[in-house]
């Protein structure tokens, strides 16, 4: 089976702003043109990255991503076969195209759809400068969830680096980072709930990324990264370097507007 990871979903207190965020900084794209009180629509070319209004009783939060294939239905059969206890629910997102929510065995929901192949052929497309290069989940059975996506999607296995108990997934552009989720990794900072953890980006110079932020940030501040948990602090120092330890991809580590984790690597 053919499948990758296409979409990613943030609820966010300010979608407007944070999607001016991600554009000014990472350059992503609007995919489609709406108002403000609307989705915002943007991606690198490979991944899409919908910002949505939070409403009431909706969190602010990395919510969901969305896993595209070239045959939903051998996706679900095999979904239904080795994962009796999966619910589903049809008709969910927006667009032309069916597609299924559904969740790992972990309870992170994605949103399955089905490619047109023809148009998801990328052989000739020039890679972006800046793009998303993995997201990370943490879950309390990472083995069973790599077991999960690897089966139900044959996404790839990586090899780990030395002294990690993550699994990496890749495929063949983006990689899921399954992290395992200890209470123990959250002494001295604050608790955050298992699930989707951060965005991991690649970009061509940190050097050239921290000039734009410095840029934008200038322009509105509105639109500069939240420096208050990364780093900054007792509390911010341990999460930084829990975050480091945890993840060892990315070389620059911040969040965005919104508190969001980011992991960069050039």
């Amino acid at each position: 089976m053919k499948a990758k990871i296409n979409q990613l979903t943030i609820v966010s207190e300010s979608n407007y702003a944070l999607g001016r965020f991600y554009e000014g900084i990472f350059h992503l794209r609007p995919t489609e043109t709406k108002s403000p009180t609307e989705d915002v629509s943007i991606g690198d070319g490979h991944i899409g990255l919908s910002i949505k209004p939070r409403l009431s009783g909706h969190p602010a939060q990395l919510d969901s991503f969305g896993i595209e294939v070239d045959d939903i239905e051998l996706a679900l059969a095999r979904i239904r076969e080795s994962y009796p206890k999966t619910m589903f629910q049809e008709g969910s997102g927006n667009g032309s195209r069916a597609t299924v929510s559904a969740h790992d065995p972990d309870g992170n929901v994605f949103i399955l759809s089905q490619a047109d192949m023809k148009a998801r052929d990328e052989g000739g497309r020039q890679k972006p400068v800046r793009f998303i290069d993995h997201i990370a989940l943490r879950v309390l059975h990472p083995k069973e969830v790599a077991e999960f996506y690897a089966k139900v999607f044959d996404l790839a296995p990586l090899d780990k680096p030395s002294q990690q108990k993550n699994y990496y997934l890749s495929d063949g552009h983006a990689t899921l980072v399954i992290i395992p989720w200890t209470l123990s990794d959250f002494e001295g900072t604050g608790i955050s709930a298992r699930g989707m953890d951060h965005i991991g980006f690649k970009v061509e110079s940190i050097a050239a990324l921290k000039s734009d932020i410095d840029r934008v940030a200038a322009k509105n501040y509105r639109f500069q990264p939240n420096a208050s948990i990364v780093g900054k602090g007792k509390e911010g120092a341990v999460r930084l370097a829990m975050f480091r330890r945890t993840c060892p991809l990315g070389c620059h580590h911040m969040a965005d507007s919104d508190g969001l984790l980011l992991d960069v690597s050039e």
